[in-house]
Parts: C-alpha cells; sequence; structure tokens
C-alpha cells in the first residue's frame, strides 16, 4: 500500500469520525427563551430624596428583552396621596402595563382593598382593570361584580352587574 493511499485512509476515518460525533443541535432548545436576569427571594428597593418610593418584592423573578415576570409579587407604592401595594401570584410586567394572575390583592392605606383573580395594572393612568369578578372592600362596606376599571388617580370605579352593600352607622 502506498502512503497516499495510507493517509488518504487516515483522513476518511478522521472525518467520519468527526462527523459521527459531532453535536447535533435541535431547533426546539433555540426556541427556549433564556432570561437575562434571575432572582430568587429578593427585595428591590427604589430610593429618593424623600424615602423609600417604591419596593417590589417576589420569590422569582427574570428580566427578559421585552419583559419582566415574577412569581408571588407585591409591588408597593409610596409616591402616591396614599400608600398602596398591589400583590399577585403571577405577574408580568411589559411596556407600562402589569398583567397580574391569580389571587390579585391590592390595599391601600386608609383600609379600601380589591381583589379578584386577574387584572391589568396600567402604571401611566394609575388604573386596574379586571374582566372577571371583583370584590371590593373598605371597613363594613362591600363591592361585588363583574368587569371592574378602578382609577387610583381619581378614585373613581366603573363595573358591570355590581352588587353593593353599604353599612350606615
Amino acid at each position: 500500500m502506498s502512503m497516499n493511499l495510507f493517509f488518504i485512509l487516515v483522513l476518511g476515518l478522521l472525518l467520519g469520525m468527526f462527523g459521527y460525533f459531532t453535536p447535533k443541535f435541535s431547533h426546539a432548545n433555540d426556541a427556549k427563551e433564556i432570561p437575562q436576569i434571575e432572582l430568587n427571594q429578593f427585595k428591590l428597593y427604589e430610593i429618593s430624596k424623600r424615602g423609600i418610593d417604591h419596593v417590589l418584592e417576589g420569590k422569582k423573578g427574570e428580566k427578559f428583552e421585552d419583559r419582566y415576570t415574577v412569581t408571588s409579587a407585591k409591588f408597593s407604592d409610596n409616591t402616591k396621596h396614599l400608600f398602596q401595594s398591589v400583590s399577585s401570584d403571577q405577574v408580568e410586567y411589559k411596556a407600562d402595563r402589569i398583567n397580574l394572575k391569580q389571587n390579585v390583592h391590592y390595599v391601600r392605606a386608609d383600609g379600601l382593598e380589591f381583589r379578584s383573580s386577574e387584572g391589568i395594572y396600567d402604571t401611566k393612568r394609575s388604573a386596574i382593570q379586571t374582566d372577571g369578578a371583583f370584590v371590593i372592600t373598605q371597613k363594613a362596606h362591600r363591592i361585588d361584580g363583574d368587569r371592574l376599571t378602578y382609577d387610583t388617580e381619581r378614585d373613581t370605579v366603573s363595573a358591570k352587574r355590581v352588587q353593593i352593600r353599604y353599612q350606615l352607622k
């Protein structure tokens, strides 16, 4: 056997081994989005000259290119006339809209509370919307209904199928 034929066989064997053992990348793995930042059991403070303006706490937070997702989230706002906070099991924050899913609970310093299974909080308009059932309570007063729009700046509420229980002293 000539030397050229030997090297050609070795080269063929090496190319065959390279082709066989080269990792195969599947497109299914490429489709999964990977977060840019991930936090576990966290509490974030936004501080200004006035003091603590906002607090965001959660069990797990992820930052993607176009949105944030947080599980067991609670967002507190100290910049408004009354201190307020909203919490939910699943939160997605994207383009000034906070989508709240499962166990939505809004609390204001004067005792007003809002509960629903889902909602959307528009940070620019300071408004909460829900398409499903909701309950608003304040002291002994209670409002039940569907399709709520609550403007936290103007303190106005609009809803459908409303049932109100108001306690007179």
